[in-house]
């Protein structure tokens, strides 16, 4: 285990962090720089990219930023093949990216909104982790898969109908990848947040009247939101070492809201 008292944990180490610009991403970007690592931020948000880029400018190289559509495979397949061109190496992905679908039911839910939030919470995990599967592979030297979930794919009630569907795939996209290659030295794990202080509710212009009146049954047993610094610091555990026999596990942050 690396002597996390003379070195930081992530020293040498590079990471990819999708949606990266902003809340639980940009957290988890500033963990891991902080770690010792080199980081490609990317997300779809050229402002809040350079925005980040001047924020962090004290990392200089070790920071690099790129506007990508992860609803789009050669975007996420460019992303990983660009991070090993800029640092060498990719060591960890964290596919976070993700959006809400106005807590709809499934009455109230049209192709459009099904397809895009499959898209973007679904299928962008899915191209992230095989790229990197597969790059980890022909490597030979294992690697590590962080994936965004939700409370929402743990427990069904929190959110809309395809929200939820999404989030629960992550959980089993995430079991099945981290089974199939545990023999490789490859570890693929979820994280699990509950009501964080984040921007991905800001498309959420129009709730579901009843979407919201479920979704939020049972939430006075919250006792408050929590940050994305308290869901990064989860992360930099499972990307470390000290996290080397944790594999397929949902690792659920919600300051025990699902545990009544």
């Amino acid at each position: 285990m690396q002597d996390t008292l003379s070195s930081p944990i992530l020293a040498g180490q590079t990471a990819v962090v999708t949606g990266g610009a902003s809340g639980i991403g940009k957290s988890i970007v500033q963990r891991f720089l902080e770690a010792g690592a080199n980081c490609l931020a990317a997300d779809l948000n050229e402002e809040a990219l350079a925005a980040l880029k001047e924020e962090f400018a004290a990392y200089g190289d070790k920071l690099d930023i790129a506007r990508v559509d992860v609803s789009d495979r050669d975007a996420v397949e460019g992303m990983v093949d660009r991070a090993v061109d800029m640092f060498g190496q990719m060591d960890i992905i964290v596919n976070n990216a993700g959006i809400m679908d106005n807590l709809l039911p499934i009455a109230e839910m049209d192709d459009d909104v099904w397809e895009r939030l499959m898209k973007v919470n679904l299928n962008s995990v899915m191209y992230g982790t095989r790229k990197a599967v597969r790059y980890f592979l022909d490597r030979g030297e294992g690697g590590v898969i962080i994936n965004t979930a939700s409370l929402s794919g743990l427990c069904a009630g929190r959110g809309g109908c395809a929200y939820t569907a999404s989030k629960f795939a992550v959980v089993g996209l995430t079991k099945n990848v981290a089974f199939m290659y545990a023999d490789t030295g490859i570890r693929c794990n979820a994280i699990c947040p509950g009501n964080t202080q984040t921007n991905i509710g800001v498309g959420m212009r129009q709730p579901s009247e009843r979407g919201m009146a479920k979704a939020t049954t049972g939430y006075a047993g919250a006792t408050r939101s929590g940050t994305p610094e308290e869901i990064s610091a989860a992360a930099l555990f499972l990307a470390s070492d000290q996290a080397g026999f944790i594999n397929g596990e949902t690792l659920t942050i919600d300051g025990g809201w699902s545990a009544y």
